[in-house]
């Protein structure tokens, strides 16, 4: 029994990959070639590889592909394990035995259309050198199948750097006759709508006219519509992760920079000359203070507070409480 695909063959976004891939193998849709698909599935050098294919193919898939190319008998294949495949396949890339073109004819589109991570194969396929007639194919694809209409295009179309949008985009890099007959055939049809300006000027003429930054801009916001752009997870820093702690980053990383030398601060403010404590210039000597009774009043008096006049504050278990006394000059200390 045939086993089921990880990718649901009748999913539009299924079909749309398929496509991309059947066309990347075109002289004319050639974003990456068969060594820069090795390069990505199965990077590997003289002494280790890493398999990022074959892993997601069943062992009823892989057997076939591994025994096609003669490096490993068919049963042999069917019960070889992941890391078993790995080594068989890097072996017989490191001794010849196949090479970059025959891996890619190995592995058809509609392989990777059912079995691997349909995020994984977009990165693969965005990565590569899209313009020109892949862009203006992948629009055309996805239009096709129903993955956007005409008003999501228009509010996704973004030219000369964001300056530009929806139909700004496109006329401007019409000539004078294309957008004079898109007016005409707008006011023949009477149709103001989305789906009524792209038929005025024409899905085609849209495509091969607007500029290439302004079709990659639309593509890359469908690729996050569709779910095949996995947004990564922040990593937390330092004491967001229970139990662990924050790093001590440089002061430059925190923001803050160390001054260059010490701030003598009698040196920046002007000073109460028979204490040396530095206070605002507002015009007067001490700020005003509270009135009588008031907490804080007497500690605001000049002079009021001299040199051994706080004494700690004693409990009825001869234990020192978190309260401080007074004592004022002249005064009996209060009993312990």
């Amino acid at each position: 029994m045939e086993p089921k695909p990880r990718n649901e063959r009748q999913n539009p976004v299924t079909k749309f990959c398929l496509a991309m891939e059947e066309l990347r193998r075109t002289e004319a849709g050639r974003v990456k070639n068969s060594k820069e698909l090795v390069e990505y599935f199965f990077p590997h050098d003289a002494t280790k590889a890493r398999d990022q294919l074959f892993v997601y193919l069943p062992r009823e898939v892989r057997a076939p592909i591994v025994a096609g190319w003669g490096i490993r008998g068919a049963k042999a294949a069917l019960r070889d394990d992941d890391d078993r495949i790995r080594t068989v396949i890097h072996d017989a890339i490191l001794a010849g035995d196949i090479d970059d073109v025959v891996f890619e004819e190995g592995i058809t589109p509609a392989i990777l259309a059912d079995w691997v991570p349909l995020d994984e194969w977009w990165t693969f396929w965005r990565s590569g050198k899209v313009s020109g007639v892949p862009a203006q194919k992948a629009l055309a694809t996805a239009r096709e199948l129903g993955l956007f209409d005409d008003k999501w295009f228009l509010e996704n179309l973004e030219g000369r750097g964001g300056r530009l949008k929806g139909t700004d985009t496109i006329a401007d890099t019409l000539s004078k006759e294309q957008i004079v007959a898109w007016v005409r055939g707008l006011h023949a049809s009477g149709d103001g709508s989305p789906a009524g300006i792209v038929a005025a000027l024409g899905w085609d003429v849209i495509l091969t006219k607007t500029a290439q930054e302004a079709l990659l801009f639309a593509l890359d916001a469908l690729a996050k519509k569709l779910g095949l752009v996995v947004a990564k997870e922040a990593v937390p820093r330092g004491s967001e992760v229970p139990g662990i702690a924050i790093p001590d980053f440089p002061m430059e990383e925190k923001g803050v920079t160390e001054p260059e030398e010490p701030v003598n601060v009698s040196d920046s403010l002007p000073v109460q000359a028979d204490s040396l404590v530095p206070f605002p210039d507002s015009g007067g000597g001490w700020p005003e203070i509270a009135a009588p009774g008031d907490m804080g009043y007497a500690l605001a008096q000049p002079g009021a507070i001299k040199t051994g006049a706080i004494k700690p504050s004693y409990g009825n278990d001869e234990e020192i409480t978190s309260e401080h006394q007074i004592v004022k000059p002249g005064a009996v200390d209060a009993p312990k």
